[in-house]
């Protein structure tokens, strides 16, 4: 399954702080973040609009629209960044802990999610990295991560319960 998906599996619609987080990650390519892409703003329509070595600009209409709909970018250190960076780590573990696979290869995939999105102390814990000095394979909790994403659905009900 791909990032994108998962996101829209686990987590719902994408709105722009979290189209730019995917795209600064490296988890959304320029076609789906043009697919995504909410609103109907000049500067929306130029983005979707881009192809071929147009796309060179992607990154700055992609800024110049999410300005337009929201009258600023979110930016790494930001509370709306942090908050997009928690949806895509939200997204990307449960998509983890439920794929059919070994503790081992679920510990690779927390481990490419820790050094691909970050990883926050609450995180610290679910993780025992690995070391290809010594040979040591990560290892997971894989109750550990199911706590987390509890604590993170919890966070985010609590958040957005009254909207919903």
């Amino acid at each position: 399954m791909s990032p994108l998906d998962a996101f829209l599996d686990y987590i719902g619609s994408l709105n722009w702080d979290d189209l730019v987080a995917g795209y600064d990650f490296g988890l959304l390519s320029s076609l789906e973040i043009q697919s995504q892409a909410p609103g109907e703003g000049l500067a929306v329509q130029r983005l979707r609009a881009l192809e071929g070595s147009a796309l060179l600009t992607f990154e700055a209409h992609l800024w110049a629209a999410c300005a337009e709909a929201q009258g600023v970018t979110p930016r790494p250190g930001s509370l709306r960044w942090a908050q997009a960076q928690d949806r895509w780590r939200e997204a990307l573990l449960r998509e983890a802990l439920a794929t059919d696979c070994t503790n081992a290869q679920l510990a690779q995939a927390v481990e490419r999610l820790y050094e691909q999105v970050g990883c926050p102390e609450d995180m610290l814990a679910m993780l025992r990295p690995s070391q290809a000095w010594s040979g040591t394979l990560a290892t997971v909790d894989p109750r550990a991560v199911k706590a987390f994403l509890d604590r993170a659905q919890s966070q985010r009900r609590w958040h957005f319960g009254a909207a919903s």
